[in-house]
């Protein structure tokens, strides 16, 4: 993992100092901390409290003789960072300190602040825009470790990088932040309280090691009239020692966004071993409040830095659900995107939907992410087990409990793979996407995906198909679908490759010229008629929206020549099957091919 700060994010950083010149930084001082003491001239408490009273972004820098590192023990609440042209504070000043080739993992930070002796106070408290805080060791706080607290005037533009947050100075051990337990805390909790109106946006945590704190590492919420928005949290190691390979769990969520915060980012963290989920996200259901457009991507969730498994005991990811208690729902329209999500105690993803209402949990999309060895499954709508498919997809729930699709084949030949399907569900299935995966098994038969293949849109009957490279015959696929309203479903029942090729210039003289089904809709018997240019060994069979087999129509060696085969809308054993949606698939040592039949009351 490349945890060097990326071109954007220095961009982010010049922006603020230059901010910093608007505002008035031909007044700026350079403040010296000279001594670990408390209060008085060099301290960091006086140094903070002339920054607040001094015109322009002031920079805080450190200079304290001897060998480091240096811990400073604050006996109150450090000054909160009130100057609205900003302030930097700059651990990495200190000699000996270093961010090395790949922060946080190569840091070597000189500055300890310990909140031991602080009593209820936070670490670094900031309510103003253009701060940067960076090169701090930051622990033993009762209460958070770094806040940034949204103002009526706004609290924006603020830079945390390359901070200990949680753990010793060597980043080895837990010395967590949220010591008083009374209420829950963050090792960066970027928040609007209740109690007074406020705006907390475009605030970047970059780079930091944030472990070990009560409850979660980083917390991002709202609680409107105020409003929390387009804050980043980009290559973190959230929950591990500062290897990334060893647990430090931040003791509830690695990553908490909740109560009505919108737009954020998470992308490209290490977030495992914490002892809740890796990343939570809950609405306000109380107040029918919508935690929603927040992306989480290209994460590693639930491993160490080198793949092993560290898991997060709950969910990779929850949407809707706060550690046990199913207080959250109202979490729509977020994307989980090209995320490595594993080992994790619960599900790799679980989305719940509140009771509330029938649409508070919807249109939350994944995709291309790489989902295995998660204890439950891989994606669980509902967090009930499987969700089996229903013949329209008319039920409701969490996303919309969107049906799966159904893999009818998946042959391999010299071109690559080719996997056909169909899909059944409530809006237009051209507008859909099916995304297919490489599977690692997961006891249930469906899903994991281990490995994103590619994608393709089914016809507007919901047939699909496509070839993918990557597989051989032997290993297992597996699909979902995303429709236009971006609901993602579970993974689909797993199908084994077969070592057989499809020849598709007979696949499309099928489709074009020779299959016909009617009537269709029909309400007694349907005529599944097609043609065969050649002697061949064929199977025709009937099965429903899941997947499962409802009656084999014809078996064994067909000559050339023109079909015509019915079916009356019995099953194996002779029983009326219920009125919906059945697919045909005729199968041959060359592919397959397959089409919907409605089977109307």
């Amino acid at each position: 993992m490349n945890c060097n700060p990326s071109y954007k994010h220095i961009r982010s950083y010049v922006i603020i100092l230059l901010l910093g010149v608007l505002l008035g930084i031909s007044g700026a001082t350079t403040f010296v901390v000279t001594n670990t003491n408390d209060s008085g001239p060099g301290s960091l408490r006086d140094a903070i409290t002339l920054a607040n009273s001094n015109t322009g972004q002031d920079t805080i820098i450190f200079n304290i003789p001897g060998t480091g590192p240096h811990t400073i023990f604050p006996l109150s609440q450090l000054p909160q960072l009130l100057d609205t042209a900003g302030v930097i504070i700059d651990g990495l000043s200190q000699t000996g300190a270093s961010t090395g080739a790949s922060p946080p993992s190569t840091a070597i930070l000189m500055i300890e602040i310990n909140g031991a002796n602080a009593g209820a106070s936070h670490g670094i408290w900031i309510v103003s825009p253009h701060n940067i805080v960076q090169g701090l060791v930051i622990n033993n706080f009762e209460q958070d470790g770094i806040r940034i607290q949204g103002v009526e005037t706004g609290t924006y533009l603020n830079y945390i990088y390359c901070n200990f947050i949680g753990t010793d100075v060597n980043g080895t051990t837990g010395m967590g932040n949220g010591t008083n337990q009374a209420m829950y805390w963050a090792g960066v909790n970027i928040v609007v309280t209740p109690s007074l109106v406020g705006f907390a946006f475009d605030n970047t945590v970059d780079a930091n090691l944030i472990s070990a704190n009560y409850a979660e590492g980083v917390g991002i919420s709202s609680c409107p009239p105020g409003d929390v928005w387009g804050n980043t949290v980009i290559q973190n190691y959230i929950g591990t020692d500062i290897s990334g390979i060893l647990d430090l769990g931040n003791v509830h969520d690695g990553v908490y966004i909740g109560e009505g915060a919108h737009d954020n980012v998470v992308d490209g963290n290490i977030i495992s071993g914490n002892d809740f989920e890796g990343v939570c996200i809950v609405g306000y259901a109380d107040l029918g409040i919508h935690t929603y457009a927040n992306t989480i991507s290209n994460n590693i969730i639930g491993l160490t830095v080198t793949l092993s498994p560290l898991g997060n005991t709950m969910d990779g990811v929850s949407i809707g659900q706060y550690g046990n208690v199913y207080q959250g729902g109202y979490a729509p329209n977020n994307i989980i995107a090209a995320n490595t999500i594993a080992y994790n105690g619960g599900n790799g993803i679980t989305v719940w939907e509140h009771y509330a209402n029938s649409n508070n949990a919807d249109g939350n999309q994944f995709t291309q992410n790489s989902i295995y060895s998660n204890i439950l499954l891989g994606i669980d709508l509902g967090d009930d087990g499987v969700t089996v498919n229903d013949a329209g997809d008319l039920d409701s729930g969490a996303n919309e409990e969107v049906n799966f699709p159904v893999i009818l084949s998946a042959n391999n030949d010299t071109s690559g793979t080719h996997v056909s399907g169909t899909v059944d569900i409530d809006t237009d299935p051209s507008q859909a996407t099916v995304e297919i995966f490489k599977v690692l098994s997961d006891p249930s038969g469906y899903g994991e995906g281990i490995l994103y293949l590619g994608s393709t849109a089914p016809d507007s009957n919901g047939l699909w198909n496509t070839t993918v490279s990557g597989l051989t015959p032997g290993d297992s696929v597996t699909a979902t679908v995303i429709d236009r309203n971006l609901n993602t479903s579970e993974f689909s029942l797993n199908v084994q490759v077969a070592g057989v090729g499809v020849d598709e210039s007979v696949m499309q003289d099928l489709r074009g010229k020779v299959v016909k089904c009617y009537p269709n809709p029909f309400k007694t018997s349907v005529c599944i008629e097609f043609a065969l240019e050649e002697d061949i060994i064929l199977k025709l069979a009937i099965y429903d929206a899941t997947g499962k087999l409802i009656k084999m129509l014809a078996r064994g060696v067909f000559t050339q020549g023109n079909y015509k085969i019915h079916w009356n809308g019995l099953d194996e054993m002779e029983r009326k099957v219920s009125p919906g949606v059945y697919f045909y698939r005729i199968e041959t040592k060359r592919g397959s091919i397959s089409g919907k039949l409605i089977f109307a009351r």
